[in-house]
């Protein structure tokens, strides 16, 4: 049997409690030894009875009621007229000032109230020796008296949300629970973005920490430490691993350093350390270009001294780090690999760096190239590359990867860097938010052992075709692209996949002609006659580059459409509608028939489309005319395996004329190894759009 009682009014908040009946007395709820102050949930009910006891142990909060509480408390405190950019200090000072222990007077008008949150504030402070920061995380009134009402309200009602989410027994659970709901708020809460910080997934940081194989006896470093995420997954990692408490309090006060050049933003890093049982920690503010990591000891114990300049002698004492650099914006000097070496210069020989970035800086030429054809490979290892899923930071639309290296060694030409491309991390976007989902698959987790053997250089094969491959990079390119996509194997796309793709290509294509008037098209004339057949052959394939198929690779001749005269000929861009065309122009010259184009820039690199009339190209489209052997069936086949590969290419790393030549297209072959036209036909025969167009 239950009871709950519920006390307060509509200025100054509610606050419930809750009795159990059980053997023979009514027994208060309890969770983590704390009151439960809010309406039992039906998790709390079921796990009372499970145990017939009124007292709650380490009741897990899940993610959706975090984010609910950190939504409730946005639109609080936007009707408290509190803005945007100053809600992170409050939920800061709330949620210090909730952690001291004793409970706050609501009834107190707005600036005794105001007051008794930021002593409460100065004294966690002092606690952990941080009181340099309470400037950052006190909270004022509003100037006018006209608000003090209304920010009381917001703060009242922000603190009865808390209450309700049972925070005080949460951040006695000894769990990550308080840090958790710490950052959804500043990611979901409008506290992230109107401060400058870009939060790094929580997932990635625990994974990134999880194959570091970071322990008590590292000195972790975050050179851009926004928040502490990092600094945090790292602590974690060793209370996970690490079952003495001396050692772990020792790596809290002597193994997390962290620089933010935002005091604003460490003020925030170091409440995100103090919820997890530790101020001690050596985070501080400052330009991490300014500061220098020299080792030193503390009562024999090795520690990190930072200093203001580089000195003679100076000893790196760093061993692992994990970064999430600023992106750079146009007109900043500094680039992300700027930060990249940066923090290798504060390491040990040997030590490990885990860093994310935008692919640009492994892809793109000019400086990035210098840096890491003359810097990062002369000078150190890389063991592995990953690229990202592109909905990673979402609702911010950047491709990354994630950078593994070893300091010190100059990259080997014969050694392996492991490269895979991750599609899907277990997370699902959902109405402005990215969320874990049991049943989004997590490629994270099929990686996850083999990234660990590269780091630690064991030496190992593994090749899944689009998903990773374990390969040493290709000096000979001119480019030095050091992404996945460059080196992941295409493999076969299954017959029920070449079919589906050749269908839609058809569709597509007979569309077009129709509504571009092309009724005389001999490509009609084969789309009425042909008929789907069934097809269940045995297929042997080879690899054929473009220049085994077409005697004809070049780009389009056209740069300007608008330099044109209205015509009849078709302009082949970029568009991935239309067949590619962009309009209809007066051209004599540089017309092409029966080909393939291939988009090289825009949204859709790797595009292709064929054209089996006159058209003409622009110089960003790549134009592939067919040996004489090709008839139309086999250029549609091959149409559709150039499709399947769009996923090597995106908005960052074009399909430019010099990439073509690794362009792999398998096909069918016979016994002597020459392209099997037969095959070729009846896989096309057998595709259902030959059925459902005889009609037309």
């Amino acid at each position: 049997m239950f009871i709950t009682g519920i006390a307060g009014n509509d200025e100054e908040g509610f606050i419930a409690k809750s009795k159990y009946f059980t053997n023979g007395n009514w027994q208060v709820i309890t969770e983590n030894e704390y009151d439960v102050t809010s309406l039992l949930s039906k998790n709390q009910i079921d796990r009372i009875l499970e145990t017939d006891s009124a007292n709650i142990q380490d009741f897990e909060i899940n993610e959706n009621e975090f984010l609910q509480t950190a939504e409730n408390i946005n639109q609080i405190l936007h009707d408290g007229a509190i803005n945007k950019e100053y809600r992170a200090r409050v939920i800061s000072a709330l949620l210090l000032a909730l952690a001291e222990g004793s409970n706050i007077d609501l009834t107190v008008n707005p600036s005794i109230l105001i007051e008794s949150i930021n002593s409460r504030v100065d004294l966690m402070l002092k606690k952990h020796k941080k009181q340099d920061f309470a400037r950052y995380i006190k909270i004022d009134l509003p100037s006018s008296e006209d608000n003090h009402i209304k920010f009381k309200g917001a703060i009242i009602r922000t603190i009865q949300e808390l209450l309700e989410l049972n925070i005080r027994s949460a951040m006695k659970s000894g769990k990550d629970v308080l840090g958790k709901f710490y950052e959804i708020f500043l990611k979901y809460g409008n506290g992230a973005k109107e401060i400058g910080i870009v939060l790094t997934p929580r997932h990635l940081t625990r994974f990134s920490a999880e194959i570091l194989e970071i322990n008590e006896n590292d000195m972790v470093f975050d050179p851009t430490c926004g928040t502490g995420g990092f600094l945090v997954a790292a602590l974690d990692e060793v209370k996970k691993k690490c079952k003495d408490e001396q050692k772990i309090s020792q790596f809290k006060k002597y193994g997390i350093y962290g620089i933010e050049e935002q005091d604003t933003i460490v003020a925030l890093a170091l409440v995100n350390m103090i919820f997890r049982g530790d101020g001690k920690n050596n985070i501080i503010e400052g330009n991490c270009f300014n500061k220098w990591l020299n080792q030193s000891d503390e009562k024999g114990v090795p520690i990190a001294e930072y200093l203001d300049a580089n000195k003679d002698g100076r000893i790196a004492p760093i061993t692992k780090v994990l970064m999430n650099p600023p992106f750079a914006q146009k007109g900043t000097q500094k680039k992300e690999y700027d930060y990249v070496e940066r923090a290798l210069n504060q390491m040990q020989d040997d030590g490990l760096l885990f860093a994310i970035l935008p692919m640009s800086v492994l892809l793109k030429g000019g400086e990035e190239l210098s840096w890491r054809k003359e810097y990062l490979l002369k000078n150190h290892t890389v063991l592995s590359i990953i690229t990202f899923s592109e909905d990673l930071f979402y609702p911010v639309g950047v491709r990354t990867i994630g950078l593994f290296i070893k300091k010190g060694v100059p990259h080997n030409k014969k050694s392996k860097v492991f490269w895979a491309k991750v599609n899907q991390d277990g997370y699902v976007k959902s109405k402005g938010k990215r969320l874990e989902s049991s049943k989004a698959i997590n490629e994270l987790l099929d990686i996850k052992e083999l990234l660990i053997k590269s780091v630690k250089q064991i030496d190992f094969d593994a090749n899944k075709p689009k998903s990773y491959i374990n390969k040493s990079i290709d000096f000979s390119d001119k480019q030095l692209e050091l992404i996945p996509e460059a080196y992941l194997d295409e493999g076969i796309a299954s017959i029920s996949e070449t079919v589906d793709e050749i269908d839609k290509i058809v569709r597509e294509l007979f569309s077009f002609l129709i509504t571009s008037k092309q009724i005389s098209n001999s490509f009609l004339k084969i789309i009425k006659s042909q008929k789907t057949n069934p097809f269940n052959l045995d297929i042997k394939y080879k690899i054929f580059s473009l220049n085994d198929l077409f005697s004809y690779v070049n780009t389009g001749n056209f740069h300007v459409s608008g330099e044109l005269d209205k015509g009849n000929i078709p302009l082949i861009s970029c568009k991935t509608i239309e067949n590619g065309t962009e309009g209809y122009f007066d051209i004599d010259d540089h017309i092409f028939d029966d080909c393939i184009t291939i988009a090289a820039d825009e949204s859709w690199p790797m595009s292709s489309f064929f054209h089996p009339y006159k058209f003409a190209a622009k110089d960003n489209v790549i134009i592939c005319q067919p040996n004489k052997e090709l008839n139309q069936k086999a250029i549609l086949f091959i149409t559709a395996q150039l499709n399947s590969q769009i996923w090597r290419f995106s908005y960052g790393r074009k399909c430019y004329l010099n990439k073509t030549d690794k362009i792999q297209i398998p096909l069918p072959v016979n016994d002597n190894g020459d392209i099997d036209f037969v095959v070729i036909d009846e896989i096309v025969d057998s595709c259902q759009v030959w059925n459902d167009l005889k009609s037309f």
